[in-house]
């Protein structure tokens, strides 16, 4: 019991450990493509960290199992370097024994993916995507530097005069350009920022609005004391991308008549599996396999090199599901089928290590 739970807490702490670099190294890289709120929309540090942190559900599905994965052959290749291995088998301690503690975690790491896959993930995703659009649509943080043309969006560009307020505008200029071969110049003395429940608009006074071709032919021009127009981003805007399947559960992914849909729901439930397969696999191969390979680095190398090639063919199935919907069971055979053999090979030990002798 006190070896299986030495084994237990090895593998655990370094799992956490490489999950946490890894987690880092994704936070950071995925935290530059929304600077962008800080820089065009003024968002607060809070609202950046916020929203850089929800898509974190999601980066833990993937690294999850490869962390189980590097820390099983981290361990128990230190194991074997320190001859620890060898002590584990002169104590009596058989295969089954040495790999109850590595089947726990990895049923608990199941499990948890199971619960982010099917509840996390979608939750996190809409707030993510709600957030972002809230931010990008607040104009009322947006930088309107005074003097400066403004991009609100890729088609629509202001230029204010004097900022007498965070919502009061002075000498406003709006090109906008989001009518297909329509071009719209508005300029007003004055306007100011109106926040709604569909979006906010710039409320104008005392201006005029012209509409011209882009051929250049003026199609009409009126001058107005009072004149709105909304500047609310869409949610179809590519820059925002609101429709995600990350956004949506499992369930409402299978039953989709969408097969970019439907193998994305079919990824997201068979992947849980992978936090058995992969490091199931790497501690076979360290415990049933040693005199196979002449040199420690080859098993570590083969253990990794089939892991991730393992997940690489689970990932890929989204593509191939798209060409050939038929093909939906291998997104469970993938990471089952090393599972079985895994189980396989344990079983029937004794011949293969036989054979190791003979060889």
């Amino acid at each position: 019991m006190i070896l299986q739970n030495y084994i237990f807490k090895q593998v655990s702490i370094t799992s956490i450990n490489i999950t946490i670099i890894f987690f880092s190294m994704i936070w950071l890289i995925q935290s530059l493509r929304q600077i962008d709120l800080v820089i065009e929309n003024g968002a607060s540090l809070f609202d950046f960290l916020y929203i850089s942190i929800l898509p974190g559900p999601l980066w833990l599905m993937i690294i999850i199992p490869i962390s189980s994965l590097i820390s099983v052959i981290i361990i128990f290749n230190r194991f074997s370097n320190d001859q620890e291995t060898l002590s584990f088998h002169l104590s009596g301690a058989n295969i089954f024994f040495l790999i109850k503690p590595i089947l726990l975690i990895s049923i608990f790491n199941m499990i948890l993916l199971t619960v982010i896959n099917f509840y996390i993930i979608p939750k996190a995703y809409n707030i993510f995507k709600s957030k972002q659009f809230e931010l990008r649509n607040n104009i009322s943080q947006i930088f309107l530097r005074e003097g400066v043309f403004n991009d609100i969006q890729k088609d629509l560009t202001v230029l204010v005069d004097k900022r007498v307020s965070m919502y009061e505008l002075e000498g406003i200029f709006i090109y906008d350009t989001r009518k297909i071969n329509k071009e719209i110049d508005i300029f007003a003395r004055k306007g100011k920022i109106v926040l709604t429940s569909s979006g906010p608009f710039f409320q104008l006074e005392d201006g005029n609005r012209r509409e011209v071709q882009s051929d250049g032919k003026v199609l009409n021009e009126l001058s107005f004391k009072n004149y709105s127009i909304n500047i609310a981003r869409k949610k179809t805007d590519p820059k925002f991308g609101w429709y995600d399947t990350n956004a949506e559960s499992i369930i409402s992914l299978l039953t989709n008549g969408d097969l970019n849909a439907k193998a994305e729901g079919h990824f997201r439930l068979s992947y849980p599996i992978m936090a058995i397969t992969l490091p199931m696999l790497s501690l076979v191969i360290f415990l049933c396999f040693p005199m196979l390979f002449k040199r420690q680095v080859y098993i570590v190398s083969s253990s990794l090199f089939l892991g991730l090639l393992i997940q690489l063919l689970l990932i890929s199935m989204r593509k191939v599901f798209i060409l050939n919907p038929s093909l939906w069971s291998l997104f469970y055979l993938i990471p089952i089928t090393p599972i079985l053999v895994s189980l396989f090979i344990i079983f029937f030990q004794d011949n293969f290590k036989n054979y190791n002798q003979n060889k």
